[in-house]
C-alpha cells in the first residue's frame, strides 16, 4: 500500500457518514486504553456534528481515497476558538479539528501526508499558529505529533462530549516543516 498514490479531495457535508465512519474506527481503538466502561460517542450525533462542521466556511477537509474509492483517512482545520466561548475566534490561529487514518493504513505515512497537508492549508488560509486537542491517553497520537513539531500546552482537561481528559498541543506554522 503506497499512501502518497492515494487520490486526495476535498470532503464536503455529503461526506460527513464516510467521515464519521472513520472518526468511529480511531474512537474504537481508544477501548485499548480507556478507563472501563467508556464508549465512543453516538455515530449519529458524531455525523450530524461533521455535517454542521463542514458546513461552516471556516473549515476546510481533505479525505485520502483507496483507489477503489475507499476512504482511507482524513484531516480537517478550522479557526481556532476560545475553549469556554467558541463564538469566539483566536485571531491568527487554526485548530486542528481531525486527523483520522484507517487502522490498515497506519505506519504507512499517510497520517504524515494528511497532517502536511493540513497544515500546508492553514499556512495558505493565513494562519500563524495552529492547536489541537487529543486524549491525554492516546499515546500513539500524542507520538505522532511531538515527532511532527508540536508542543504540549497546559495540562490535561475534561472534554465531556468524549468523556476523556484532553490535551492541547500547539505549535507554529512559519515553518515548512
Amino acid at each position: 500500500m503506497d499512501a502518497a498514490s492515494l487520490e486526495i479531495r476535498i470532503a464536503g457535508p455529503d461526506d460527513a457518514s464516510s467521515l464519521a465512519n472513520t472518526t468511529r474506527l480511531g474512537f474504537e481503538s481508544y477501548l485499548d486504553w480507556a478507563p472501563p466502561g467508556w464508549q465512543p460517542p453516538p455515530r449519529a450525533v458524531e455525523i450530524r456534528a461533521i455535517r454542521e462542521r463542514l458546513r461552516q466556511t471556516s473549515t476546510w477537509c481533505a479525505m485520502a481515497l483507496e483507489p477503489g474509492g475507499e476512504p482511507a483517512g482524513h484531516v480537517g482545520i478550522t479557526s481556532a476558538s476560545e475553549p469556554e466561548r467558541s463564538h469566539v475566534r483566536i485571531p491568527g490561529r487554526a485548530h486542528l479539528w481531525m486527523l483520522f487514518v484507517r487502522p490498515p493504513w497506519w505506519g504507512t505515512g499517510l497520517a504524515t501526508r494528511l497532517h502536511r497537508l493540513g497544515l500546508e492549508e492553514a499556512r495558505r488560509q493565513g494562519y500563524s499558529t495552529i492547536r489541537l486537542y487529543t486524549p491525554a491517553g492516546q499515546s500513539r497520537a500524542r507520538a505522532f505529533y511531538a515527532r511532527e513539531g508540536w508542543s504540549l500546552q497546559g495540562r490535561p482537561f475534561e472534554e465531556p462530549m468524549l468523556g476523556l481528559p484532553l490535551v492541547e498541543y500547539r505549535r507554529e506554522l512559519c515553518s515548512s516543516r
